[in-house]
């Protein structure tokens, strides 16, 4: 028996480090859609509102199942900036709008720089989904049709 302890405890810290190390993925497809704002029509005169959620998972270190803390940021998508992020017509026109981490929609969801938030957390195995708040602004124009943007998601482990 104590052989095999000990062959044990060689073997484990022959392996490659990652296999004992924290991890997170995400559950919510890439490529999916994060807010849908449904029909918005043009100068309209209170914002479209709308919310998705990110869902995701951790693992805890397998020699020290403690829970993993995390940071997830969003970019600032087809913009140059996040105040605003623009939505995109085939056409090339443009729709402000932002995401936020309230609903009351004062705290813009971003990397954390330039006024932005991101949102940090602990968990141990399927994490609690976080949910994005969306907003269109009123009194926007543009050509009928789908309005898009590509943002980049990014969790970290802290």
């Amino acid at each position: 028996m104590p052989r095999f302890i000990v062959l044990f405890a060689l073997l484990a810290s022959s392996l490659p480090l990652p296999l004992f190390a924290a991890s997170c993925s995400f559950i919510t497809p890439d490529g999916s859609t994060l807010v849908d704002f449904n029909t918005v029509f043009s100068l309209q005169t209170s914002p479209a509102d709308g919310q998705g959620q990110i869902s995701f998972s951790c693992t805890p270190d397998l020699l020290n199942p403690l829970p993993v803390n995390y940071e997830i940021s969003i970019d600032t998508g087809n913009s140059s900036t996040f105040t605003p992020r623009q939505l995109m017509h085939s056409s090339g026109a443009t729709l402000d709008y932002n995401l936020y981490t309230d609903l009351q929609r004062t705290q813009i969801l971003g990397d954390g720089t330039v006024g932005t938030s991101t949102v940090t957390g602990s968990c141990l195995s399927l994490c609690i989904p976080l949910t994005v708040y969306g907003r269109i602004p009123t009194n926007q124009w543009g050509p009928a049709g789908e309005y898009s943007d590509t943002v980049t998601v990014t969790l970290e482990l802290n």
